[in-house]
């Protein structure tokens, strides 16, 4: 009987090895390029997550591509059609910046491959779309809270400061300008940028000039610390308020000291995080990167964390229609970033932080919830 036992018993074991499924997850990110630093980090917060699931419930092994689209949104185009033409993949997880991931979205919808993006805060990333989910809030939410933070603490006028280059940015200036107004705030001017500008002598002159008393950045890292940069020394003494496309270490590593004080809406701060979620992937960053845990790696893991979700809840994990609706259907998910819900277009309902720079480093002022 016992060696029968051990027969079935090893049978069974072969089965479910010779049965178990490769499962392809596509991951478009700029790993190179102006905004590298998104990249690498989501990069780095993936790899977390994928060190610790990498196997569904019924024993298939996840297998992560990731393509590098340099920050480019024709080469974020090509690398989605690339990962659903020729590598098949179930599922996309990309991009960070909007303009990119509405790039892809269309091939994603025309494929009916879920794709879900981790950090595009523009809401016409799902607009309409039926394949497009988000597990980062969206730029009316992100704009409102810069604004009421800045109107709650005193800042009662404004200039905005918007790239003319990135649907992230004029997204984030509408809501901003839309809130700030609603309470009473009045905004003084709007100066326009371009990705990739260095000199800011015209826009800062023109900020001096009004005399505000809070900056609302609404771009990038790297145009936001040359700017605060030349700001602080032309005399500038307005406070700069941002949301999460400045909170990365370069701000600090270009502006120096005259990043000090630049407030910023974002998605995660580690001090903040109390869940065991959270606690969990804020001591696994700390032992393999040896450095803080930051609001895109934390946001690409739940992206990640939710599609394994979707999968296995499956019959058939490489079901592309089945795993979209079960993004779609995502409620209360125990998140690194928080609790999430994703509402009928697609985007996440959650709370969001208020983070500065303080002696060099990133502080932990508030959380602000839906």
């Amino acid at each position: 009987m016992k060696k029968i036992t051990t027969i079935v018993a090893t049978a069974a074991l072969i089965a479910s090895v010779s049965y178990a499924k490769e499962i392809k997850i596509g991951v478009v990110l700029p790993l190179t390029g102006p905004i590298a630093a998104f990249g690498q980090t989501s990069n780095d917060g993936l790899k977390i997550a994928y060190a610790e699931r990498h196997k569904l419930k019924n024993g298939d092994k996840i297998k992560l591509i990731v393509l590098d689209d340099r920050g480019d949104k024709v080469e974020a185009a090509t690398a989605t059609k690339r990962l659903i033409d020729k590598n098949h993949v179930t599922a996309i997880l990309g991009e960070v910046a909007s303009s990119n991931s509405m790039a892809m979205a269309p091939i994603a919808e025309r494929s009916k491959t879920p794709m879900i993006t981790h950090a595009s805060t523009n809401p016409r990333v799902t607009k309409g779309k039926k394949f497009v989910t988000r597990a980062c809030f969206i730029d009316p939410f992100q704009g409102a809270i810069q604004a009421n933070y800045a109107y709650d603490h005193g800042y009662k006028t404004a200039v905005i400061v918007t790239d003319a280059k990135q649907d992230y940015s004029v997204g984030v200036s509408k809501a901003f300008k839309k809130a700030y107004l609603k309470r009473g705030g009045k905004i003084l001017g709007r100066v326009i940028i371009n990705s990739g500008d260095k000199d800011f002598n015209a826009q800062v002159s023109t900020i001096k000039s009004k005399h505000p008393d809070i900056v609302d950045f609404t771009g990038y890292y790297p145009e936001a610390a040359l700017m605060v940069r030349q700001a602080r020394a032309m005399g500038v003494k307005a406070a700069f308020i941002g949301g999460d496309g400045v909170g990365f270490p370069e701000l600090i590593k270009i502006a120096g000291k005259a990043a000090e004080g630049f407030m910023y809406s974002d998605h995660f701060n580690e001090a903040a995080a109390t869940s065991p979620a959270a606690k969990a992937y804020v001591d696994a960053f700390h032992a393999k990167y040896h450095k803080p845990a930051d609001s895109m790696g934390a946001l690409a893991a739940d992206a990640y964390n939710m599609i394994l979700d979707a999968m296995n809840k499956c019959s058939n994990p490489a079901d592309k229609i089945c795993v979209n609706k079960n993004l779609r259907d995502t409620k209360n998910f125990q998140g690194v970033t928080g609790v999430i819900n994703i509402d009928k277009n697609g985007d996440a309902v959650k709370s969001g932080v208020v983070n500065v720079v303080r002696n060099g480093k990133f502080a932990y002022l508030t959380t602000v919830n839906p």
